[in-house]
């Protein structure tokens, strides 16, 4: 399987205006740091519709492609961002869908229980938000996916759990996206010394250079039944 997956021509959200916009625009839309291509490829390859989204700051762009995303952040920030109505203004005006928009926001610890059903999104995120995998895993319904970099360590934390099994990789080009799901052992080798443990990636926070670098990883989530 190779896939890709591209930047949407969209129109309003260059002219988006108002105090929490402008962190979206800060932090990610003059970065050109979307990733609106991610989400769309694991949409279309895996279907998912619905995502869990801890760690998220104000990083909304799952919401242009999903109809149903839940977020979970501690700063305050995006606690207001995401209570601003021209956050639910912007999201409608970017869609890739028809129906209307659910979005929901925990001003919460993720790595503590929230208020939400367990075993019920097709879709968890990991992106530079630390041990998603392991806190949130019991909120991704078997059979989902859980789309991780790592910066922090989290592919490799994913990577020792036997609950997660490897099924994708992808290579980032700008605001393009590759997914392969070929030869995936030959992923995820560290360069130089042994798979770091559970306890040393919670040490270091840190994932080890491997000998095949991709922008990040895709697991599925095994059904134990």
């Amino acid at each position: 399987m190779r896939s890709t997956f591209g930047k949407p021509q969209r129109g309003g959200i260059a002219g988006i205006v108002g105090s929490a916009l402008e962190l979206y625009r800060k932090y990610h839309l003059d970065k050109q740091d979307e990733r609106v291509g991610l989400f769309r490829g694991l949409v279309e390859l895996y279907g998912a519709s619905s995502a869990l989204y801890p760690g998220c700051f104000v990083h909304v762009a799952p919401s242009f492609v999903l109809p149903s995303v839940v977020y979970v952040e501690t700063d305050r920030r995006a606690a207001r961002f995401f209570a601003d109505p021209e956050v639910l203004r912007l999201v409608r005006e970017c869609r890739e869908y028809a129906s209307e928009p659910q979005i929901r926001f925990h001003g919460a610890d993720y790595t503590q229980p929230f208020a939400e059903t367990e075993a019920s999104f097709d879709l968890l995120i990991s992106q530079y938000g630390g041990f998603v995998s392991r806190a949130c895993k019991r909120y991704l319904r078997p059979g989902g996916h859980l789309v991780a970099n790592n910066s922090h360590g989290d592919a490799s934390m994913a990577a020792l759990d036997p609950d997660y099994q490897l099924v994708a990789v992808y290579r980032r080009t700008g605001e393009r996206f590759r997914f392969a799901g070929d030869e995936l052992d030959s992923y995820m080798v560290p360069k130089r010394g042994a798979v770091p443990t559970r306890a040393e990636l919670e040490r270091t926070l840190r994932g080890p250079a491997f000998t095949r670098p991709v922008a990040g990883y895709v697991f599925e989530l095994r059904d134990s039944g």
